[in-house]
């Protein structure tokens, strides 16, 4: 098995102030290259990027942007009160929440980001499940990370809740108790094989508790195709749509 490691904070003082001649933007704190800059804008939106902090920023410059393709796909997510799996969209869309897909890709690995981020206050903040399917390619490493936080404190708390399974994983994450702008985003690698990665982040509209929400397996008729919850974490769950991209 391949084997990379991934060390963010590589070189990072270097990538926080880079040339002078390559700065496109900065917001006082953060430097980007036009690449980053346009990067931030279509995944994230323009008002991420006055927020940025040096977090961020290291979360960024482990996708290389400046040195490797990069595809974005987006969905905005839509709300089911009747908890019916939605097939994957790039159309639909709510006012409450956006999810999205991206891929920056080398030439035989794609650094994945999946992002859930909410446009109004969660009505209700407990364990939430993000996380993706593979057809035809797999986890290029074991290497992953997803953090939970909002952008209007500028906090983030990684969370490592995961299980894996033969054709993708998942992640119960809990939401901050207070902020808005939350969001949960998750990194990971997989193969470059032209295969498909779907990717999910669902809801939980009502309290749970973890082991709840750990009570789901992978599979394409499952919600944003990818979770099938079982057992107590039916109903639990509110069926947003999901996002898939071609590695």
């Amino acid at each position: 098995m391949k084997k990379l490691f991934f060390v963010m904070s590589i070189c990072i003082l270097g990538l926080l102030n880079v040339n002078a001649k390559e700065v496109y933007y900065t917001n006082g704190v953060v430097q980007l290259t036009e690449k980053e800059y346009n990067y931030v804008v279509d995944f994230y939106g323009k008002d991420y990027l006055e927020k940025m902090d040096r977090e961020d920023y290291i979360w960024l410059a482990d996708l290389d942007v400046n040195n490797r393709e990069v595809e974005i796909k987006k969905a905005d997510a839509l709300f089911n009160d009747f908890n019916v799996a939605l097939p994957n969209d790039t159309s639909v869309s709510s006012s409450n929440q956006n999810v999205a897909i991206s891929a920056a890709c080398a030439s035989d690995f794609c650094v994945m980001t999946i992002l859930g981020r909410w446009l109004a206050s969660p009505a209700t903040r407990s364990y939430d499940v993000i996380g993706a399917r593979f057809w035809n390619t797999s986890l290029y490493t074991s290497t992953m990370a997803t953090r939970v936080g909002t952008t209007e404190d500028g906090k983030s708390t990684i969370i490592s809740n995961y299980q894996n399974f033969n054709d993708g994983f998942g992640n119960s994450v809990k939401l901050p108790d207070t902020g808005n702008n939350v969001y949960a985003e998750q990194r990971f690698y997989v193969n470059k094989t032209g295969g498909v990665v779907y990717g999910s982040y669902q809801h939980a509209i009502k309290k749970t508790t973890l082991a709840v929400s750990k009570n789901y397996y992978i599979d394409s008729v499952g919600y944003g195709n990818v979770f099938v919850f079982t057992g107590p974490a039916v109903g639990i769950y509110g069926g947003f749509a999901g996002v898939d991209i071609t590695v």
